[in-house]
């Protein structure tokens, strides 16, 4: 027996040598993962995310809702139920930088407005719209756009 082996035998008495590559490797990728830092780069990794991640958000949670045959919050004061879903726009529609047409779900076919950044209807921004897309939009474009809930 080689030192190397010894050293091994004393951390995995009576390990075999397809045990002793398998500790090796997954030291090495927990070494790597450690130094390089772990996690993608989605929404919940983002520390400030952007106002077309806060509205996919948003569509992510009436999508499941939905799924789930639950009702959308119709008010201020359903918002924390679903408050876990949209842990980043959740403030944003307390404080308005969010704006959510209360009650309002995804319904396929639908270009009406259904959320948008405050500012959209002034100086353009991303918006919701009820088919699920979310994309950005003039002041001009946000003016003509149809708004759901609205006659």
């Amino acid at each position: 027996m080689s030192p190397g082996q010894r050293l091994w035998g004393f951390f995995l008495p009576g390990s075999s040598k397809m045990m002793r590559i398998l500790v090796t490797c997954v030291l090495a990728i927990g070494l790597f993962a450690v130094a390089t830092g772990c996690g993608g780069a989605g929404p919940q990794s983002t520390i400030n995310p952007s106002g077309r991640e806060k509205l996919e958000e948003i569509k992510a949670m009436l999508d499941t809702i939905a799924a789930d045959h639950q009702k959308p919050p119709s008010k201020m004061a359903d918002l924390g139920a679903v408050e876990p879903m949209i842990p980043f726009s959740a403030n944003d529609i307390r404080s308005g930088e969010l704006v959510y047409i209360w009650g309002t779900t995804i319904s396929p076919g639908s270009a009406a407005v259904i959320a948008h950044e405050k500012n959209a209807p002034t100086a353009g921004g991303w918006v919701l719209l009820q088919d699920g897309t979310v994309k950005q939009m003039t002041a001009e474009e946000f003016s003509a756009a149809p708004k759901a809930g609205k006659k």
